[in-house]
């Protein structure tokens, strides 16, 4: 019986015992930057909307003969990598999420149902502007 209420006596202070930090209320949880964007400053305003950070594009391709989809690949040139990509099964899409101020390639190819690519666009140049509607036509060849 007094090894029972040992034990009982070691597993009540065990599951009592709480770390110092849990004591000192709410943290803040720690903010950190990611690889490809080391440069960014993180915002502290809680007002700042989508739109004051980042331009949605839209892109047109014209039309392949046998093409299964249109792929594009987005590549960040102001800090120096690929960073998007994605595939159309129409002649028009949407890009998403290029921040302001950064300067992007953008290229588009035709891929047919074997995965052959029917015909390739030539790279264009675009900077992520506040407040603009752009569209750009990929002409595929």
């Amino acid at each position: 019986m007094k090894k029972f209420l040992t034990s009982l006596a070691t597993l009540a202070l065990l599951t009592s015992a709480v770390p110092a930090f849990a004591h000192e209320g709410q943290q803040s949880p720690a903010t950190t930057a990611t690889a490809h964007d080391s440069s960014s400053k993180v915002s502290s305003s809680e007002d700042e909307k989508y739109e004051d950070v980042y331009q949605d594009i839209g892109v047109k391709f014209n039309y392949i003969p046998g093409v299964d989809r249109y792929k594009w690949v987005r590549y960040n040139v102001t800090d120096g990598y690929e960073d998007a990509s994605g595939t159309s099964y129409t002649t028009s899409s949407k890009i998403y999420s290029l921040r302001i101020g950064k300067l992007y390639r953008i290229h588009a190819y035709a891929v047919d149902e074997n995965n052959r690519i029917l015909a390739v666009s030539a790279p264009t140049e675009i900077r992520g502007e506040k407040g603009w509607d752009t569209v750009i036509n990929f002409w595929l060849k």
